[in-house]
């Protein structure tokens, strides 16, 4: 995808990489080494191998390429990052791209984490360049309930659910956000353009994840993970039901934003052509004024009340009144 989605670099750190052997009846850590043995190996009946890997560098990048045998063009989509939601079929797993998503409250602003899982039949490869709340919530749920996760398409759905899940309180901080502008439009203030247009981009930005991440779901519920684990058709039909209505929420707040920041224009033209109006009518009346200030102010000497004693405030005079006459004029039409 493009850059507009990882506007962050990848975060600072040293790179880490741990490795999890899950049984029915518990979780074991295990050393990487061993990992990448098992993931080359043949499948062990209830036996799983999960590995996450956090800020991979160039040695990461060899130890999927050369020990665990991942894909190259994977591994590359890895390392480089920013890339679609999307779901790559590959001859020894499938290659995943999903985003974990949080709000940051000092930037005011939603911060998407990029996710990679490389899912093979008996393993499940976590790469990222980013802290992931979720991955370690994973690990931590088949820590308590080893024998609820006993394929890696049951760990897949508990993972990318625990994401999707949580979406949601985001898009009802969106919600408030746009409840707040519509309220304020309402009455008559005006919240700054560029935090109008700060929001409908984080809605677009939003969409461009929901929206492919329904597709890869679809993607995996017409012939992929689920084609191999049939049990698992109804959990992803939820999983894909729930981004359908993310996408179908952002959609909506985007169309009332939308029709928000026309009401804000509107309001914003409105009070133009009042003071334009406002303006216009004071014009007049000075001009109307001004004009009788020119006339006796040409120096003829014929002038009829040139010489005249009262001359001076009789102009004054009809000055005063033209201005009041067009002043109550425009008064009762509401120009001024």
């Amino acid at each position: 995808m493009t850059s507009s989605l990882s506007r962050t670099p990848f975060s600072r750190g040293e790179p880490e990489t741990r490795a999890w052997l899950l049984t029915p009846s518990a979780l074991t850590q295990i050393t990487v080494e061993d990992a990448a043995r098992r993931i080359r190996a043949a499948p062990v009946k209830d036996e799983l191998v999960l590995v996450d890997i956090l800020r991979p560098g160039e040695a990461e990048a060899a130890l999927m390429r050369e020990q665990m045998r991942l894909h190259p063009l994977a591994v590359e989509d890895v390392m480089r990052g920013r890339q679609r939601p999307k779901l790559d079929r590959y001859p020894r797993h499938y290659f995943v791209v999903f985003y974990g998503a949080a709000i940051n409250r000092e930037r005011r602003r939603v911060a998407f984490r990029e996710l990679h899982l490389f899912i093979g039949p008996h393993y499940v490869v976590v790469a990222s360049h980013y802290q992931i709340s979720e991955v370690q919530e994973l690990v931590s749920h088949c820590r308590r309930f080893p024998s609820r996760m006993p394929t890696t398409g049951s760990l897949v759905h508990w993972l990318l659910d625990a994401i999707v899940d949580d979406y949601f309180p985001i898009v009802h901080d969106f919600a408030e956000k746009v409840t707040r502008l519509e309220n304020d439009t309402i009455a008559g203030e005006r919240s700054p353009l560029d935090h109008l247009i700060g929001v409908r981009r984080e809605l677009i930005l939003f969409r461009r994840v929901v929206a492919p991440e329904r597709d890869v779901i679809g993607t995996a519920l017409r012939r992929d993970i689920v084609a191999l684990e049939p049990e698992l058709l109804p959990y992803f039909q939820d999983l894909r039901d729930h981004l359908e209505r993310l996408t179908e929420e952002i959609d909506t707040l985007r169309e009332l934003l939308s029709t928000v920041v026309e009401a804000r224009n509107s309001a914003v033209s409105h009070s133009l052509n009042n003071t334009i109006r406002i303006m216009t009518a004071w014009s007049i009346i000075l001009m109307s004024m001004s004009v009788i200030a020119g006339v006796y102010g040409m120096n003829f000497t014929n002038m009829p009340e040139i010489r005249w004693r009262l001359g001076y405030a009789f102009a004054l005079a009809l000055m005063l009144v033209i201005g009041l006459g067009l002043f109550t004029y425009f008064r009762r039409r509401d120009w001024i």
